[in-house]
């Protein structure tokens, strides 16, 4: 854990909350991978690499017919220390070139799937008690990579994970500080799907399926009408409960993870992170779109998919006996909605 304020805390997972393009489902314990500070609510972490995506891109991540995409603009401060913003996928490569030229050990990180990558990850410098030592800064123009003798330190180097199949696989961009003789030879894309897109060729996916159905994340007085709707229109659709442990033998999990294809994504992209996207690639046959109803009434409803033989009528609430937990999901799952938290039963907002 990290003795940074808790102010900036707070701002950089809003910032960085404020950029993703799609949460874990709610329903399932949430995984977190790379990330600088604890921005999936509920996991402590000692965090590794920073991880931000880029919603309403005009880039797809791929190379250009005419030439690689050119790197991000690189500033030079008086004290000689340099900063850039969050690059585009495509513009990785060119950007680990140019800070090469410019003295910063730099380093280009493939991204493969399982089959292909043995590296156990890990090695990352966690969360710095000077805040000045972080690699991802807090400015006026809101959050920039600083580089300079305390962010990567002599010894260590600027490790950019990149992936040349994007838009396909893990969404995000993976940047962290690394020792340069512990520099993996690459990282593994745990996306599902991931090899056989890949072995298929088929590229970059063309489009979602035209019997899409787009739908807001439901309110708990919204579910039963939202769910009345979706079954009339065919969907394979579920409630389950979320009920304390003493209330409920079912552990929960079994949702589908992160896919590799986009449109096979539950979640909307962009600006659109809490509205689900229903279709025969988000819900394919076998599989049911299962909505987890809070046991408080005030809370925020779940979504994910799952196989229909794996759905339960209801699922151990794991924040239930930790208030700090309880409030921190109320805090995420508002934010992706863009209404005000309501705190959950005994919990206070800070």
């Amino acid at each position: 854990m990290t003795n940074r304020p808790r102010a900036f805390e707070e701002r950089l997972r809003a910032a960085l909350l404020a950029r993703l393009p799609e949460v874990a489902p709610a329903p399932t314990p949430t995984r977190v991978r790379r990330y600088g500070v604890p921005l999936a609510v509920g996991v402590a972490t000692a965090a590794v690499v920073a991880v931000m995506a880029l919603p309403g891109s005009t880039h797809n991540g791929t190379r250009p017919a005419d030439g690689p995409a050119g790197a991000p603009e690189i500033r030079k401060d008086p004290d000689g220390s340099l900063r850039f913003k969050m690059p585009e996928p495509g513009e990785i490569p060119a950007l680990v070139d140019a800070l090469k030229k410019l003295g910063v050990p730099a380093a280009l990180v493939p991204k493969r799937p399982p089959s292909q990558c043995s590296a156990p990850g890990g090695g990352y410098r966690g969360p710095q008690t000077d805040r000045e030592a972080e690699v991802l800064q807090e400015s006026t123009d809101g959050f920039v990579f600083k580089v300079d003798a305390k962010t990567v330190p002599p010894g260590h180097s600027l490790a950019f994970e990149w992936a040349e199949y994007h838009p396909l696989g893990e969404k995000g961009i993976g940047v962290g500080v690394i020792e340069t003789s512990k520099v993996p030879s690459c990282a593994v894309d745990h996306s599902e799907g991931l090899e056989e897109l890949l072995k298929s060729g088929s590229g970059a996916p063309t489009g979602e399926p035209a019997d899409t159905i787009r739908v807001p994340v439901p309110t708990v007085d919204e579910l039963p009408e939202l769910v009345r709707r979706l079954q009339t229109q065919g969907v394979n659709v579920a409630v389950t409960e979320k009920k304390a442990k003493a209330e409920c033998p079912h552990v929960g999990g079994g949702y589908r993870g992160p896919q590799a294809d986009p449109e096979a994504e539950l979640r909307g992209r962009g600006r659109e992170p809490s509205t689900l996207k229903i279709n025969s690639k988000t819900v394919p046959p076998g599989y049911t779109l299962v909505f987890s109803k809070p046991a408080d009434p005030r809370g925020q409803v779940g979504a994910g998919v799952k196989e229909t033989s794996k759905v339960t009528p209801c699922e151990i609430d794991y924040s239930a006996g930790d208030p700090e937990r309880a409030r921190l999901n109320a805090e995420l799952q508002s934010k992706l909605r863009g209404t005000p938290a309501t705190p959950p039963a005994g919990t206070s907002p800070r």
